[in-house]
């Protein structure tokens, strides 16, 4: 029997949750999902304290009992006299947030059913938590709900906002895709909104704003943290109000248009520092999923490079590339997440006639002292796996800055990495970008 087929016989969790009780007498069920807990009417947990953050802190069930997480208040999360920035309570504790206080009695633990689909759309997983993300999908993509997804770069954010579009009755209509994170500011207004021809230097024509093309559609608002603040009442303005005016126009046009939102930022830490918009925040994430990381979900490695073999025309190869795999990359983290993995898989996937062909363009073949022949290794494990794991990262920044000829941009896109982290490996192994 594969592990696919094992996997699909998970069709639960067991987690112990809990009721949060406030001190004026409200009751809350803390389940998988985060309860938010803040000033703010969108707050789960709404408390009308002024030494409460608009979000405060947010509490989630886990197997052990209920996850609190500070959200980067102002004035901190206490509980037993003791500041805490994430911490699991097991037992009835008293949580103090401002001059309030919280009783969360945590509950035996419950079954969470997460559903039979090891995948949705182009999204494939047979953990838990990706089971429950697929049920999850399956549920609101026939919606007109706004979803938040949330998540490290690579891993998939765009992919699940394109499945969710596919999946849902706005499919035949346009999927729009605005990166937050590369708009000029200067050019943010009329990039979401549209121009009129003159409206300012360089507007030589009429043009439609990213939310007038998804009229019908579904608008994807990848890296919405990085948006800057002066448009965010206006976007949440048009979102609420279903019309947009063009820089420069006096008039309303109508749209009726489907949010999904993407960020890797902690936008509660935002909110709280006055750099993102509450109001705007709660409009977009009616739905927030959150996506692992890979290194969360190994066990979804040999069903993620079945599918990245078949996408390559190489199904053939998926056993030879999962034993790699596990040989060479047993205790690698994959920062890059499922991006990084998909680019590794289609090299190894073109190479898997020849195994050594693998280990001869990704260097992991190679003794760690540097030779060429299959020489037995004479450190300790822990050397060893170091070596290795530095011979890899050594060759494959080595052909990424040779392949994107030293732009670190489009190095970082590649690698599915943050920019910063590609320049800390070029530097770490002394590669020249040029």
């Amino acid at each position: 029997m594969t592990q696919g087929s094992t996997r699909a016989r998970v069709l639960h969790w067991f987690v112990r949750g809990g009721v949060a009780r406030t001190q004026d007498g409200v009751e809350v069920a803390v389940d998988v999902d985060p309860l938010v807990v803040g000033r703010d009417e969108g707050a789960g947990i709404r408390l009308s304290d002024p030494e409460v953050s608009a979000v405060h802190c947010e509490l989630r069930a886990v197997n052990e009992g209920v996850l609190v997480r500070d959200l980067g208040s102002t004035n901190g999360t206490f509980v037993g006299g003791l500041r805490v920035r994430e911490g699991v309570i097991t037992t009835t504790s008293e949580l103090v947030v401002g001059q309030s206080r919280i009783t969360i009695e945590p509950a035996n633990k419950q079954r969470v059913d997460v559903g039979y689909a090891d995948r949705f759309g182009e999204l494939v997983g047979s953990s838990p938590k990706m089971r429950r993300l697929f049920g999850v999908l399956e549920k609101v993509a026939a919606t007109p709900l706004s979803i938040l997804i949330l998540g490290e770069t690579g891993t998939g954010k765009e992919v699940v906002a394109r499945s969710v579009h596919q999946a849902g009755e706005r499919k035949n209509g346009p999927f729009v895709v605005v990166d937050c994170g590369s708009i000029p500011q200067s050019l943010a207004e009329s990039l979401l909104f549209g121009h009129e021809k003159g409206s300012f230097t360089g507007a030589t024509e009429r043009k439609k704003g990213a939310l007038a093309e998804a009229h019908g559609g579904t608008l994807f608002l990848d890296e919405l943290g990085e948006l800057p603040i002066d448009i965010q009442p206006k976007l949440l303005r048009a979102l609420a109000e279903r019309q947009v005016k063009r820089v420069g126009g006096s008039a309303f046009e109508p749209i009726d248009v489907r949010v999904v939102a993407a960020t890797r930022r902690d936008l509660a830490a935002e909110m709280n520092a006055g750099r993102f918009r509450s109001d705007l925040y709660f409009r977009i994430a009616q739905v927030r999923v959150e996506l692992p990381a890979l290194r969360e979900r190994l066990d979804d490695l040999p069903t993620l490079v079945e599918a990245v073999c078949r996408r390559a025309r190489r199904p053939e190869a998926t056993s030879v590339v999962v034993d790699w795999i596990e040989r060479r990359l047993g205790s690698y983290d994959w920062p890059g997440n499922v991006r990084e993995l998909v680019n590794v898989v289609e090299v190894a996937a073109t190479l898997a006639d020849s195994p050594e062909a693998i280990d001869d363009v990704l260097t992991l073949a190679r003794d760690v002292s540097g030779g060429d022949g299959p020489q037995r290794p004479q450190t300790a494990f822990a050397e060893a796996k170091r070596g290795a794991i530095a011979a890899f990262e050594r060759d494959y920044f080595s052909q990424l800055a040779r392949g994107a000829k030293g732009n670190v941009s489009e190095m970082a896109r590649q690698s599915g990495m943050e920019r910063h982290h590609v320049r800390a490996y070029l530097r770490k192994y002394g590669i020249e970008k040029g």
